[in-house]
């Protein structure tokens, strides 16, 4: 959203409020007649009777196919208006933008494909929590739908290649880490990410919201691969993973943005570019920050581009990302901010497990892993335990603990200075739940003067498998009062008193369920 000033004829400043977006949409040269530009027409308002035509950009062409990128921007009325628009002389589609002044109807998901060991049928498939998003849609419009990782799962990669599984399946160490990246390995890739984003971004519900509901993304691991930042530095570092995770950003980058690396902050004002390339993939991470509405900012914090097995993003980055709200967040006018992290920060702790899937006594069981006498027990990039990349993800993890505990008081610090509320988002444990901080209780701070107080809204995942009730239960066992400091505590808030088949549940801090989350005023 921008806002604009300018005169009327009376010569009174009239104050106006433009929604900015795009659509892009991929043609296959050979199918199409690429000497023209696509040409998209669009309505403002279904009674105001005014079209006006926007020329496609010819955003990236490869492997015979061409990204077009149209870029729209709306003037928002006294209310939310429907803005059709159609492509050619293909079917009219439309989509809401909201009411000027007014806060965006938000939906956010996470976690919007199958592990590769799931049966999607047992699910019907990703579907049903589409089907109920567009549902809703129709009776109360979404005017953003917000991604928070995981929008498609690309760990297919390891199935549906050849010469990059042959890589995989090494058994030599040394063979593996000094390995050449080839070019017949990264055609092979390339194809892979631009035909498994193609297919993913075009089917079934998914493919139709992204079409209605304006998305904004953050990525995850499963964007690139599976625990792609968590492994160590001697196997992440390698010519090969680093070529892989190059060109998985070039992917995420065209489908979930509809932008080139290349483009900055100049050419798009809501990203927020990170100080230096990250350390396995050579660009700079790119958070988002925007306004959904006159009173409510979010940033979307890219976790994945910069993170190592101990640091998720430099100091350097984070001076960038807190200059830049201390800079555009409004004392007197934003009241809201919304933080998206991709992976929760208030959740039960795992460290019992960390600590005993890193001891030596895991050798000798590891070892027989390697040989492949326990089927997945370990993973096969470095041998490790398989589960132990989703342990380092967490913010909890012992190698992030002490940039966590920073990050809130940073946040904390904010809130107070600028007097807002901040809520922050996550995704990630396929399951959905609330975890907050709030002022000790012996401060006797009131909740609605309190600004340590954030929730951690978790909601995980869209399509794929909750975890079983046995393992949220075990997680809920370990559900206790923490001291993040002197000052701040931090809890699971206990929610969900029943079930979806309306039964009473014993764990109600943990729902095990396929769930999205909605956000209005």
């Amino acid at each position: 959203m921008r806002k604009e000033t300018s005169q009327s004829r009376s010569g009174r400043a009239v104050e106006k409020e433009v929604w900015r977006g795009s659509v892009m949409i991929l043609t296959e040269d050979d199918q199409s007649d690429v000497s023209t530009a696509p040409v998209l027409r669009i309505q403002d308002g279904e009674k105001a009777g005014r079209f006006r035509e926007v020329k496609a950009v010819k955003l990236h062409s490869e492997r015979g196919h061409t990204f077009w990128r149209f870029s729209i921007e709306v003037e928002l009325a006294s209310k939310q208006t429907r803005v059709a628009y159609r492509i050619n002389n293909g079917p009219a589609v439309a989509f809401w933008v909201p009411g000027k002044g007014d806060t965006m109807n938000i939906m956010f998901h996470s976690c919007n494909g199958f592990s590769m060991s799931v049966d999607s049928d047992t699910f019907s498939g990703p579907d049903p929590l589409w089907r109920d998003v567009l549902n809703r849609h129709q009776s109360k419009p979404f005017h953003v739908m917000l991604g928070g990782g995981d929008q498609v799962y690309n760990d297919a990669v390891m199935r549906d290649t050849e010469l990059f599984k042959e890589w995989l399946q090494m058994k030599n160490p040394e063979h593996k880490h000094h390995a050449d990246f080839t070019p017949a390995m990264q055609n092979e890739l390339e194809e892979f990410y631009l035909n498994r984003y193609a297919m993913w971004f075009s089917q079934g519900l998914f493919g139709m919201a992204n079409s209605q509901i304006p998305m904004v993304n953050i990525w995850d691991d499963h964007d690139i691969i599976d625990g792609f930042g968590s492994y160590p530095h001697h196997f992440m570092a390698t010519r090969v993973f680093t070529g892989l995770g190059a060109i998985a950003h070039k992917y995420y980058m065209l489908f979930q943005h509809q932008s080139l690396v290349a483009e900055t902050e100049k050419d798009e004002p809501s990203w927020l570019l990170g100080r230096s390339p990250g350390p396995y993939i050579n660009q700079l991470s790119r958070s988002v920050f925007l306004h959904l509405g006159r009173k409510i900012a979010f940033l979307g914090l890219d976790c994945r581009t910069e993170r190592m097995r101990d640091e998720i993003l430099s100091q350097e980055t984070y001076d960038v990302v807190f200059d830049r709200l201390r800079a555009e967040l409004h004392k007197d006018e934003t009241k809201h901010l919304i933080v998206l992290l991709g992976v929760p920060i208030a959740y039960p702790r795992l460290n019992f497990l960390e600590n005993i899937l890193t001891s030596r006594v895991m050798d000798p069981i590891k070892a027989l892993g390697r040989k492949g006498m326990l089927g997945g027990f370990v993973n096969k990039f470095d041998g490790g335990v398989e589960i132990l990349d989703d342990l380092d993800d967490h913010w909890t993890a012992k190698h992030h603990k002490a940039e966590r505990n920073w990050l809130i008081q940073e946040l904390q610090d904010l809130a107070r200075e600028k007097s807002i509320r901040i809520t922050i988002l996550g995704g990630d444990v396929h399951l959905a739940a609330i975890g907050q901080f709030y002022s000790a209780k012996d401060l006797a701070i009131p909740k609605d003067k309190d600004w340590r107080y954030m929730p951690n809204v978790i909601s995980s995942a869209i399509v794929n498998t909750p975890p079983p009730n046995m393992m949220a239960d075990v997680l809920n066992k370990r559900n206790k009062v923490h001291k993040l400091d002197r000052d701040t505590e931090e809890v699971m808030i206990p929610m969900f008193s029943h079930d979806v088949d309306s039964s009473r549940r014993n764990n109600q801090a943990l729902m095990p369920r396929r769930n999205f989350c909605v956000i209005s005023e």
